[in-house]
């Protein structure tokens, strides 16, 4: 059986990284909180930090993982134990991010960013659940693109009808 799971939402509220809120039904301590969650989530991974990361990471709801290359990790022991093995590596490369654009829809908010790994580019979802007055990752997925350039002139192509690309 296949559970189902459906989002409503009507008026969410998003951030850009350069700081322009777009307020709707929530105030935007929300999304700045949405937002405190993915830093922390960037510190913990530059840091090697794995306490830090298993703080942020939800233990009371169900988990995933997308590293770039790997399948699905679903649950906490899974996602955990990779976060402690790349953490743990030291010849894994450092990271930084950049690009945030956070969205909240009731007790659920998103960032969508750019991640950079010693010389790939990737595009990053990072989920977030309200939990206990602070929010807390349950999904985090990093996809390889060929280049910040190609990502951005990919986002305005449209084709000879003036439809956008199929990616899929």
């Amino acid at each position: 059986m296949v559970k189902t799971h459906a989002l409503s939402c009507q008026a969410p509220e998003t951030e850009t990284a350069e700081g322009d809120t777009h307020e709707h039904e929530h105030g935007d301590t929300d999304v700045q909180d949405v937002l405190a969650a993915n830093r922390r989530f960037y510190q913990a991974f530059a840091d090697r930090d794995v306490a830090g990361m298993e703080a942020l990471w939800a233990q009371d709801r169900d988990v995933r993982c997308v590293h770039p290359g790997w399948p699905v990790l679903s649950g906490r022991e899974p996602v955990m134990r990779s976060w402690r093995e790349l953490l743990g590596n030291p010849r894994s490369p450092g990271v930084r991010h950049q690009s945030e654009q956070a969205t909240v829809c009731g007790d659920v908010g998103w960032v969508v960013c750019e991640e950079f790994v010693a010389n790939t580019a990737l595009v990053v979802t990072n989920l977030f659940a309200r939990s206990g007055g602070g929010w807390q990752m349950i999904h985090h997925q990093a996809t390889p693109i060929s280049s910040i350039a190609a990502f951005e002139d990919a986002s305005g192509y449209e084709d000879l009808n003036g439809r956008p690309p199929t990616l899929h």
